[in-house]
């Protein structure tokens, strides 16, 4: 009799569903993705936030490098090493092991990069995906005993549905950063 009467109610009509019970189930979707999209967005721009900063401290590290009279190629080669946290993933060496062997590799080849004798070696040693977005720095000696270095970089954008925000694939960051150059009063500059 049981399954009788179970049978009997689902033929039933249910008359007391509410027709707008799914409403606030499609309304609640909606709002969570709006949200989302939002919430993307801030990420995005602490994103680019962070990469201004590195590049603002890659800026200091060449005015910092040619204050102390190191040539041009140095202070490149010291540019590109205070940009890796904008320059995306390692491309050679190929770490292939994950997080901790990619660290080890980076902090074993950072010096035999910075040591290099010529431009030909540099990519053997190290490489990154977005190095050739960063542009070579612009340091002018502004002639009252400060330095102006000027640092560009076309910013890769990363995250998910960044054209919801943006339209261009990558952003133009610059760094701007005056320092004290004191180089001039203990060492010749020869324009190297």
């Amino acid at each position: 009799m049981s399954a009788l009467s179970s049978s009997a109610l689902c033929r039933r009509p249910l008359k007391n569903i509410d027709p707008r019970a799914g409403q606030s189930l499609i309304e609640s979707c909606l709002v969570l993705a709006v949200v989302c999209l939002v919430l993307f967005g801030l990420f995005q721009i602490s994103q680019l936030l962070a990469a201004k900063e590195v590049l603002l401290y890659s800026a200091g590290k060449a005015a910092r490098a040619k204050t102390v009279g190191f040539n041009r190629f140095m202070v490149e080669k010291t540019v590109k090493v205070g940009t890796i946290p904008n320059a995306g993933r390692m491309t050679n060496p190929d770490p292939g092991g994950g997080p901790a062997l990619k660290h080890a590799m980076e902090s074993a080849r950072i010096p035999l990069y910075l040591a290099a004798e010529n431009a030909g070696r540099l990519r053997a040693i190290l490489e990154y995906a977005d190095w050739d977005s960063i542009g070579n720095p612009r340091i002018t000696s502004m002639g009252n005993g400060t330095l102006r270095v000027q640092l560009s970089q076309d910013y890769p954008m990363r995250f998910p549905f960044y054209r919801l925000f943006y339209a261009a694939d990558r952003v133009p960051l610059e760094a701007d950063l005056s320092l004290d150059e004191h180089y001039p009063l203990y060492l010749d500059d020869w324009g190297w």
